[in-house]
């Protein structure tokens, strides 16, 4: 039990911190960081300062809270109605909206993300 808690432990840590990554790539700084920080916390939890685990696990839950609480603010695209339109915004080429306003919203940040990690 001892070998899955760690490698859990370390996947969330990773988990965590490659969504800051996407999140500072999609243009979001402030939820990116946010998640960057929280993941090196993870990796080095201060010794002097033994919070009890449901401390830890609220402050994980409210830094998530506030960085969905970020994404939901994100602007979509307005869409052009099947006309096509000329854009400078490499970012529109992967989106396709689905309805579901959160879960685009997600994806426009990953679009986004993609568009400045492709290689020019």
């Amino acid at each position: 039990m001892g070998n899955f808690k760690k490698a859990a432990m370390w996947t969330g840590i990773v988990v965590t911190a490659l969504c800051g990554v996407v999140l500072l790539g999609g243009g979001k700084v402030v939820s990116g960081t946010l998640l960057i920080a929280t993941a090196f916390i993870m990796v080095r939890p201060i010794r002097r300062l033994k919070l009890p685990l449901w401390v830890r696990i609220g402050l994980l839950c409210a830094v998530f809270g506030l960085v969905a609480l970020n994404i939901s603010t994100t602007d979509l695209p307005v869409s052009s109605n099947g006309m096509v339109v000329a854009c400078g915004n490499e970012a529109a080429d992967g989106f396709t909206p689905t309805g579901i306003k959160f879960w685009d919203q997600v994806t426009w940040i990953f679009s986004s993300f993609l568009a400045q990690a492709a290689p020019s």
